[in-house]
C-alpha cells in the first residue's frame, strides 16, 4: 500500500513538472508563427497601455485571416500591418526576400527626416571641428557657445569627452545636438551627460514585463545622473532634438532634462526608449519588441509620443536650402540673451 501511495505521488509531481517544463512547441506554418510572434509580444511588450492598443482586440482582427495556406507574402503583411498599430520605433520584422520593415510611421516614410542637415552644420556654422570615428562631432559656434553633435552611441566608451570638456572651460555655454541620434548604448550617453551633472538627480527608471497579465513586470530599477570625471561643465546647456531623436538618445535627453541649467529646443523626440528586444518566429523571421516601461523622472511615460522640448521649433526645407539650420540659430540665440 504504501509503495502504491509512492508510486501516485511520484507520477503526480512528474505530471506537474510536464506542466511547467515542457511547453508547447510553436509549429512552423502560418498560423503557428502568427501565434508564436502574438504571444510573444503578449508576454513581453510592456507599453500597449502607454500606446493605447488593446492586443486581444487586434488578435481577433487578424487571426482569422491566417489558415494553413497563408503565403509568406500574406502572413508578412497581415503581420505588419497588425504591429503598425502600435506605431513603434522599436518595433521591426525582417524576413528573407523581404524588404526590413519598421513599426513607426515617420520612420518608414520619411516625411521629415530631410528637416535636419548635419552638412549644414559642419560647413556654416561649425569652427575648430573635431570628428571622433565619425560618431561625436563637437567644436566651436558663434566664437562663445561649444557644440556637440551625437550620432549615435554604440560602439565602446566615449572616451573624447574629458578632452572635449577641457577645451570647452572658456564657453559661455554649450549646445548638444540629439537630432537624428540613432540610438545605441545608453550607459555611453550616461557616461558623456555625467560631465555636466552636479548633485545626484534621479533621471528616469525601467520596469521590464515579464509576464502576459498587463500588471506583469519586474521590479523598478532606477537610473541616476550624477558627476564623473576630473571637471563639469555647469553653463547653460541647450540641447537639440527631433522626431528623429530616437532609444539611446531619449535616454540621454532623460538624464539631461532633470538638470537645472538644461534648456530642450525642437521637437517632440520618436517616443521608443524602452530596451529593444530580438525574437525569431518558428520560420526563421527575426521582429523586434520593447520589453520595458521607461519612466521619466517627472512621473509621466512618454512612450509613444516623445519627449517634449521646452521650445518647439523645427527647420524648414527653405531654410536649409538657403544654408541656414533654424533651430541651432535659436538655440545661439537663446544661449546668448
Amino acid at each position: 500500500m504504501k509503495y502504491l501511495l509512492n508510486m501516485i505521488f511520484f507520477l503526480t509531481v512528474l505530471s506537474s513538472c510536464e506542466d511547467l517544463l515542457f511547453e508547447e512547441v510553436p509549429t512552423n506554418d502560418p498560423e503557428g508563427n502568427f501565434e508564436s510572434l502574438w504571444t510573444t509580444f503578449q508576454e513581453r511588450y510592456a507599453v500597449f497601455e502607454a500606446r493605447n492598443v488593446d492586443w486581444q482586440e487586434l488578435f481577433e482582427q487578424f487571426r482569422p485571416q491566417v489558415n494553413i495556406n497563408t503565403s509568406d507574402d500574406e502572413l508578412f503583411q497581415i503581420i505588419t500591418e497588425m504591429l503598425s498599430h502600435l506605431d513603434d520605433a522599436h518595433v521591426s520584422l525582417m524576413a528573407e526576400n523581404k524588404p526590413f520593415w519598421r513599426g513607426h510611421q515617420e520612420f518608414r516614410e520619411q516625411t521629415h527626416n530631410l528637416l535636419f542637415d548635419f552638412g549644414v552644420v559642419w560647413e556654416n556654422y561649425l569652427t575648430q571641428p573635431v570628428n571622433v570615428n565619425n560618431q561625436y562631432f563637437y567644436g566651436t559656434v558663434a566664437n562663445d557657445f561649444g557644440y556637440l553633435w551625437i550620432n549615435h552611441l554604440g560602439g565602446d566608451e566615449p572616451g573624447f569627452i574629458d578632452e572635449m570638456i577641457a577645451s570647452m572651460s572658456n564657453k559661455k555655454g554649450m549646445i548638444i545636438d540629439l537630432r537624428h541620434n540613432t540610438g545605441g548604448d545608453f550607459t555611453n550617453g550616461e557616461a558623456i551627460v555625467s560631465r555636466f551633472a552636479g548633485q545626484r538627480s534621479l533621471a528616469f527608471s525601467g520596469q521590464p514585463k515579464n509576464g502576459p497579465g498587463p500588471a506583469d513586470f519586474g521590479p523598478a530599477t532606477d537610473y541616476f545622473i550624477e558627476a564623473q570625471g576630473p571637471a563639469q561643465f555647469s553653463k547653460p546647456v541647450i540641447v537639440l532634438t527631433d522626431r528623429y531623436t530616437l532609444s539611446a538618445g531619449e535616454s540621454t535627453l532623460l538624464f539631461l532634462r532633470v538638470l537645472p541649467n538644461v534648456t530642450v529646443i525642437g521637437e517632440p523626440t520618436a517616443g521608443a526608449m524602452g530596451e529593444r528586444i530580438e525574437k525569431e518566429m518558428p520560420n526563421g523571421w527575426v521582429y523586434s519588441i520593447t520589453g520595458q516601461l521607461i519612466t521619466a523622472a517627472d512621473g509621466n511615460v512618454y512612450e509613444g509620443p516623445g519627449i517634449p522640448p521646452d521650445i518647439q521649433a523645427s527647420n524648414t526645407f527653405e531654410g536649409l536650402a538657403d544654408g541656414k539650420d533654424e533651430v541651432l540659430e535659436l538655440a545661439i540665440d537663446y544661449l546668448k540673451e
